[in-house]
């Protein structure tokens, strides 16, 4: 019975009308089996995007550095599937329960869900028309997955392991995979594109786009960094790892950052978080470099619809660099607003280059 039905009285007695006390007990009735069947309400968090999510989210449990997927980190758009489930039966990934016959989407543990951005979309550069970071509109149309921090040592050794992935490179005395290190929880560096994407795609994800980087970094307000446009980090902040005043070009990777040379644990400084209503992003300013799956080019013109560029108009079927989005350890302030670039080769490996990865709804 709904209830914003009457009840029928029995032995034909008279209708009781849709206000009256029998509808408002059935409905409190109603509410009591709800709460008692576990059914939650999405977190309230006032967003701070200049865009309306499309979706309200429902927070996962925070995941610990390296932990794997097996909680659920969800929203309410919904994904078919569970229309012949048996009633009462959970059916959906996660172990969720079915609403009106349909799974709601989710991400997996240690992801965040994060809004497509609405028809109006947001702006990407910050340059007058026609230079390379010219400012435009960028929509993403759908929503996604994005991991709350960067892929550390420990998920990525699971990868070594298991064969689905190859080391990184070891000679750099600030590579946080050598095994006399005890850095399980650092950001995994030394790691070139390719072996980024593969790590990705071993896990089912991939890497972000440049626009699902900034607009996941940035809440789509246009802020100047991850947390905001004040206040400018310091060392003393804890907002980022960083460099104050960069690192010299004699030995850009020396004992240099905010803790000495090399990265530091993921989480580390929560302070730079960005908030959505679903979960923190952590690191998106500082600790390590992050690719994105995207080739380097210079910004479009007008209104682009979820861009994505794979290759370099003036080489066939290639792309020369690929985009890197966050700031490093060795690099100063700049490096770490939400619409800063900066782009390598595809072989490029140092110390203050890292990934996480992002996907689609499950």
């Amino acid at each position: 019975m709904r209830c914003d039905e009457g009840t029928r009285a029995t032995s034909g007695a008279r209708r009781v009308r849709r206000l009256g006390l029998v509808s408002e007990l059935s409905c409190l009735a109603a509410l009591v089996l709800l709460t008692a069947g576990g059914c939650q309400r999405g977190q309230t968090d006032e967003p701070v995007g200049a865009a309306p999510p499309s979706a309200i989210p429902n927070p996962g449990a925070a995941q610990a550095p390296g932990a794997s997927s097996g909680a659920v980190n969800g929203a309410n758009e919904r994904v078919s599937g569970a229309a012949g489930a048996p009633s009462g039966e959970p059916s959906c990934p996660g172990g969720r329960s079915p609403v009106r016959g349909e799974c709601p989407a989710w991400c997996p543990e240690g992801m965040v869900f994060i809004p497509a951005t609405g028809e109006a979309g947001f702006q990407m550069g910050r340059g007058a028309p026609g230079s390379d970071d010219q400012a435009h509109q960028v929509v993403l149309s759908e929503p996604f997955c994005m991991d709350q921090t960067e892929v550390t040592v420990r998920a990525y050794r699971a990868c070594v392991e298991a064969g689905k992935c190859s080391e990184p490179q070891l000679r750099d005395i600030n590579a946080n995979y050598r095994s006399e290190y005890d850095r399980a929880d650092h950001p995994v560096n030394m790691v070139n594109w390719t072996q980024a994407t593969e790590y990705c795609n071993s896990v089912g994800k991939h890497l972000p786009t440049e626009a699902q980087w900034e607009y996941a970094a940035s809440r789509g307000d246009g802020r100047k960094f991850p947390w905001g446009n004040d206040p400018e980090p310091s060392c003393d902040s804890g907002h980022a790892d960083f460099t104050p005043n960069g690192s010299p070009q004699t030995n850009p990777a020396g004992d240099v950052g905010c803790h000495g040379g090399g990265t530091s644990p993921v989480k580390a400084h929560p302070n730079g978080k960005v908030s959505w209503p679903a979960g923190d992003l952590y690191d998106m300013g500082g600790n390590v470099w992050e690719w994105t799956s995207d080739c380097y080019l210079p910004y479009p013109s007008g209104t682009v619809m979820d861009p994505a560029p794979k290759h370099h108009p003036n080489l066939k079927d290639s792309c020369y660099v690929y985009s890197l989005r966050g700031g490093g350890w060795n690099r100063s302030v700049t490096a770490l607003r939400t619409y800063g670039r900066a782009a390598s080769k595809i072989t490029y490996r140092v110390p203050a280059l890292g990934f996480r990865c992002a996907s689609r709804l499950q």
